[in-house]
């Protein structure tokens, strides 16, 4: 809401320099007789209101991020502090209902979402020439692009791409594909099925591959059904069942830090803890099927009497890691007592791996019980170690040394295990078998090609 009471948007997305602006618009579409008309009244309610509310509130929160309220009446201040820089990247989301079932009836089938030619732009959409049910660049201004999805895309997108950081970068290689290249598409799930198949072979930089590659581009359809039913597509699901141990993690602690319930947090607000939540929010799904399994696999391993350590980190990110410590909680402890010794650890131990390993300048520790213990409670500590001076590293090595002579800190082996397996390799007549991918043709015919 802006100070007057008017809707700023129907959803509003703030992810570190990310801006993410939805406008939801229900419109029934008409049933005059003639195409061109009904197309028109409709993208005019449930496309065009959009970009102009979009634009409109984009621009307010550019000029004015710090009035902008959660309620009717504006009296709850939005509780995050939106800071605007020259980093800061605005996505505009128009999802436009109301057109499925006409759209399947004009085409005699389809999936009802809307075709996508981006060289259609602007007014060409609604003018005498226009073509009911194709939709390209609403705008012509590149810096204020808008992404429409349908009530046929819009729950696809959302579902197969359930993280930020794998959402923003389905809205970046989308951008930029339509924006820089001819591309028609019989629906957005098609470029969504292509999207995805890169995702799955580890390779969510597909599209824009494609962009370097091709001036043109075309999305058959139907390919978001062929891909669902795939072997790679079943099997990479059930694998990253596992990773959404780690959205059920975070989502626990921030519903109690949210409600002001999350005691052992030195500053427990949504403001000031999102800079430790930030970090583990940007895990895209397969980083998060790595660190859940890192995290189950080493409560599995540790014994109800046993306390040990346990560091992740990703090949990708090499400046970011992750430090596991379980501990067990002795009989007759008090729950304060033990958290506070507990923390405590954490955070030496994080500052010993800062130590050890100074190539890592983001360190987050994650605490829990054993896994047979009666209680289940999580710490986190954030470590920003970007700027790490010489008298630190000094404190942090008699830290270290104080914990070995304690006889808490062991040596560490390291084990590295790979998400994505390789590719099968087929040769001979093996060719003519069908290909590993999924896809129902022969291997010779599809991933076997030159």
């Amino acid at each position: 809401m802006q100070p007057n009471g008017k809707e700023l948007c129907d959803l509003l997305i703030v992810f570190d320099n990310h801006i993410i602006i939805f406008s939801d618009k229900d419109c029934k579409y008409g049933t005059s007789g003639n195409a061109q008309v009904d197309w028109r009244r409709w993208y005019k309610k449930a496309i065009q209101k959009s970009a102009e509310q979009l634009v409109g509130a984009k621009s307010w929160i550019i000029r004015c991020p710090d009035r902008i309220a959660i309620d009717a009446k504006c009296s709850k201040a939005l509780p995050l502090k939106i800071e605007i820089t020259p980093e800061t990247k605005f996505h505009l989301v128009a999802i436009a209902h109301g057109a499925s079932e006409e759209c399947k009836k004009y085409f005699s089938g389809g999936d009802g979402g809307l075709c996508i030619n981006s060289r259609i732009i602007g007014k060409m959409h609604t003018d005498e020439k226009c073509e009911p049910f194709y939709i390209g660049k609403v705008l012509d201004i590149p810096d204020n692009f808008i992404h429409v999805f349908d009530d046929a895309s819009y729950a696809n997108v959302l579902s197969e791409l359930d993280t930020i950081q794998d959402f923003l970068m389905y809205l970046d290689a989308r951008q930029e594909l339509l924006l820089t290249k001819e591309v028609l598409a019989e629906s957005e799930n098609d470029i969504l099925a292509h999207h995805m198949k890169g995702v799955i072979k580890g390779n969510p930089y597909i599209l824009h591959e494609m962009c370097k590659k091709y001036s043109g581009i075309y999305f058959e359809g139907g390919m978001l059904e062929d891909m669902r039913r795939s072997h790679e597509y079943l099997d990479w699901r059930k694998t990253v069942e596992k990773s959404y141990f780690w959205d059920e993690l975070l989502q626990k602690t921030f519903f109690f830090i949210e409600n002001g319930l999350s005691v052992m947090t030195t500053s427990p607000t949504i403001q000031e803890q999102s800079q430790l939540f930030k970090r583990m929010a940007r895990e895209d799904r397969a980083h998060r099927y790595c660190l859940a399994e890192g995290f189950l696999s080493f409560l599995s391993e540790v014994g109800s009497d046993q306390r040990g350590t346990r560091i992740l980190y990703h090949a990708d990110e090499p400046d970011i890691c992750y430090v596991l410590l379980l501990l067990p909680r002795k009989a007759h402890t008090q729950d304060e007592d033990y958290r506070n010794v507990r923390r405590k650890m954490l955070r030496d131990y994080c500052t010993i791996i800062k130590a050890d390993y100074p190539e890592f300048s983001h360190i987050i520790g994650v605490a829990h019980e054993v896994a047979e213990s009666v209680y289940s409670s999580e710490d986190f500590v954030y470590l920003d170690a970007s700027e790490w001076s010489a008298e630190q590293q000094i404190d942090a090595l008699q830290l270290k040394k104080e914990y070995k002579e304690m006889h808490l800190l062991a040596e560490r082996h390291l084990f590295q295990k790979t998400f994505f397996a390789e590719n099968k390799k087929m040769k001979g007549r093996d060719r003519n078998k069908p290909c590993p991918c999924g896809s129902g043709k022969k291997f010779k015919h599809c991933c076997g090609r030159s």
